[in-house]
């Protein structure tokens, strides 16, 4: 994979997930929040409604939507917010907002 990531296809793909992966905390914690409002009683109850397959695609459709909305984020600051908010708490200072 990472000899692939050298070529200009992989370096193009890398490019595109690189944002996501510099706050994946904060992905992975909306992620979990979307599921929560989707498939439980707190949402819309979608357990056991949804087949595999279909939630296959929400999970491909969370993570499409979720790329765009990183790359905007990470071109305006630093790190995304709740990995903002765990620097502030492990250095004990606040650490820059923006670029």
């Amino acid at each position: 994979m990472l000899r692939w990531y050298h070529t200009t296809g992989g370096a193009r793909i890398a490019a595109t997930l690189a944002p996501a992966g510099r706050m994946a905390l904060t992905n992975y914690l909306s992620q979990s929040l979307l599921c929560v409002l989707l498939f439980t009683g707190a949402g819309l109850g979608l357990i056991g409604t949804v087949p595999p397959l279909g939630v296959l695609a929400i999970a491909f459709a969370i993570f499409a939507a979720q790329l765009p909305v990183s790359a905007w984020w990470m071109r305006r600051h630093r790190y995304g917010p709740v990995e903002w908010l765990l620097r502030a708490v492990t250095n004990a200072e606040w650490p820059a907002w923006r670029r």
